[in-house]
């Protein structure tokens, strides 16, 4: 069985981070080996959380990975809380990439046009730092902007554009890059991510339906099932598009509810429906 490192905090309350990878990656017949960059009584979407920063104990805990000599197929970060932490990934991917192993960065940033607020100003410089140790990176239409300087008031959605700014970004490291939940201004109740991979020359965009609202943790399930399938060998606009119907049928269904959006969607049910 293959196995996957995943770098990502654990929110007690919330369907995201190491929650949905843990489960996302199991069904998908990996090994998920998990490194949490700190634990949370719940996302930090509610009004409050606690708060714990493992910084202070990953390197011990990767150290003994290594001791007693595991490797990995896949290494998959997500959120992680400092520049520190940034290091310390970097540290990791150096020492436990090898040439079969997949490594996929999701550059948990922002949203909504903005850096969010538990992060300094200079926090997308050393992001742009670890990518380039990535194959894929599955940025949010903000994050993508942080990394790459593209300027949405100026250029809009625009293919050429967006090639431009991804070719300049790929040649940092990652080949493969996915920019998730693009709303175009003139179909605002459609969701694109956008698939562009530099090593075959090819673009792509998977649609589908928007109904205006927003869950937490979207992100995190899309990245997962990404992660699982291209960690298989699935083509990228496959694993994509995947990824897109069943986030989009969860979506649905936990429409019928009357859910707290920070508690994510029920994704739960729909696992079954995932197999390689």
């Amino acid at each position: 069985m293959k196995k996957v490192a995943v770098i990502h905090d654990l929110s007690g309350i919330g369907r995201c981070s190491l929650n949905v990878a843990i489960s996302i990656l199991a069904v998908l017949k990996k090994q998920p080996c998990p490194l949490p960059t700190a634990i949370l009584s719940n996302q930090t979407g509610f009004k409050s959380f606690s708060f714990l920063d493992f910084t202070q104990y990953i390197k011990d805990y990767y150290s003994h990975w290594k001791e007693i000599g595991y490797t990995f197929d896949a290494i998959y970060s997500g959120f992680l809380g400092s520049d520190q932490q940034i290091e310390l990934l970097t540290d990791f991917i150096k020492q436990f990439k090898t040439d079969n192993t997949l490594v996929m960065i999701d550059p948990v940033m922002g949203d909504n046009g903005k850096l969010y607020a538990i992060y300094p100003e200079d926090y997308p410089k050393y992001m742009k730092e670890l990518i380039r140790y990535a194959d894929v990176i599955t940025p949010n239409f903000t994050e993508f902007t942080l990394l790459s300087g593209y300027d949405m008031a100026k250029e809009g959605i625009n293919k050429k554009k967006l090639l431009e700014y991804g070719k300049t970004l790929s040649e940092l490291g990652p080949s493969r890059i996915i920019i998730t939940g693009v709303v175009k201004a003139d179909q605002p109740g459609y969701l694109y991510n956008i698939g562009m991979d530099f090593k075959k020359d090819t673009y792509f965009e998977v649609s589908t339906s928007y109904n205006n609202i927003s869950y937490s943790g979207t992100g995190d399930i899309f990245a997962s099932i990404v992660c699982g399938y291209l960690t298989e060998g699935y083509a990228l606009e496959e694993s994509v598009q995947i990824a897109t119907d069943f986030i989009a049928r969860a979506i649905d269904y936990t429409s019928q509810y009357d859910l707290d959006t920070n508690e994510g969607i029920m994704y739960e049910i729909f696992l079954k429906e995932l197999n390689v």
